[in-house]
């Protein structure tokens, strides 16, 4: 395990020093869960990201994600995502992006979660200034990991906890937009109040090639805030969620 963070946080200094811009941005998302039917549960993610240097872009989420347990080991998602970005001063964007997917648990029932989550979006891009349609597929892989640190379980209240994971993102063809991203690295800690209330702070190295200003790569050091908000605690659930 120490390993493993000690290569994430290798390869998080090695892309950072190789890029050849080094933006910051601000994440603040808010994810409302709902379980219902023993093994199904809706997650309904609100999300405002903005860059903090210039020139300055902001969007704001909305995405709605179905997610049920086939089994232990195996989990199905379907999502759909709205999302607005003021790309420049002249230039505004609308995303609709139906995503599919499927998170593999390699340890449902230790103290250490391991697990895959895999997902294909389908990204559909309105220029708000042409009113023009473009669209493209991306598959996304993501490994992930987190680590209960005062606790014996993921799932005990006042629990402190880490997280880290990797994700490749494939874009097939280009669209024009501000970032097409193609490698986060992700650390982070969370507090587990209790069951209904989960508080996270990440840091995440995004790697990126921007589209609008051609073969331009840049890294961005992104910084998220996370509220965790789960109903029907009578009802409870080991459904994480999936955000973004």
């Amino acid at each position: 395990m120490k390993r493993l963070l000690w290569v994430i946080l290798f390869f998080v200094k090695v892309t950072i020093l190789r890029a050849q811009d080094v933006n910051e941005q601000l994440w603040v998302e808010y994810m409302l869960n709902y379980p219902f039917a023993n093994s199904f549960n809706v997650e309904n993610a609100f999300t405002y990201s903005t860059l903090l240097n210039t020139p300055r872009w902001s969007a704001f989420d909305y995405s709605s994600t179905l997610e049920w347990s086939a089994s232990p080991h195996v989990e199905l998602i379907g999502q759909a995502l709205l999302s607005y970005t003021k790309q420049t001063e002249a230039y505004n964007t609308f995303e609709f992006r139906p995503t599919l997917g499927s998170r593999i648990y390699f340890t449902p029932n230790q103290r250490i979660q391991t697990r895959l989550l895999l997902r294909l979006e389908q990204r559909n891009f309105k220029d708000l200034n042409t009113q023009q349609w473009s669209q493209v597929y991306r598959p996304r892989v993501r490994a992930e990991m987190i680590i209960p640190i005062n606790q014996d379980s993921y799932f005990k209240d006042n629990l402190w906890y880490a997280l880290t994971d990797v994700e490749w993102l494939f874009a097939q063809s280009d669209v024009q937009e501000r970032f097409a991203n193609r490698l986060r690295l992700r650390l982070g800690i969370g507090y587990r109040l209790n069951y209904s209330l989960r508080f996270e702070f990440m840091f995440m190295n995004q790697q990126s090639r921007n589209a609008i200003e051609e073969d331009l790569a840049s890294s961005d050091n992104i910084f998220r805030f996370r509220v965790k908000h789960y109903l029907r605690k009578f009802k409870p659930t080991n459904h994480d969620g999936t955000g973004s």
